[in-house]
């Protein structure tokens, strides 16, 4: 049986790669800035942004793509 993962459960998978990936920049107030899923890929693309210490507590962005088919984070990049 394949599971269909929904906005909510795409959101804290990239919000909790973000936490991880960044964590030397203790990321805080993450939130979803931005959204777009592509049925035929079965790929989210989530604009996660936050507070990065290193910048002096300045927002910043990530775009973050998340396969449905396996639950996993395929790439994140800058977002101007």
């Amino acid at each position: 049986m394949m599971y269909f993962m929904n906005l909510r459960d795409a959101v804290a998978i990239a919000k909790h790669h973000v936490s991880d990936t960044f964590a030397a920049d203790a990321p805080s107030d993450l939130r979803l800035e931005g959204y777009l899923y592509d049925d035929h890929l079965m790929v989210w693309s989530l604009t996660i942004g936050f507070a990065a210490v290193s910048m002096g507590g300045a927002r910043t962005a990530k775009l973050v793509r998340v396969s449905e088919a396996n639950q996993t984070v395929l790439s994140v990049t800058d977002q101007p």
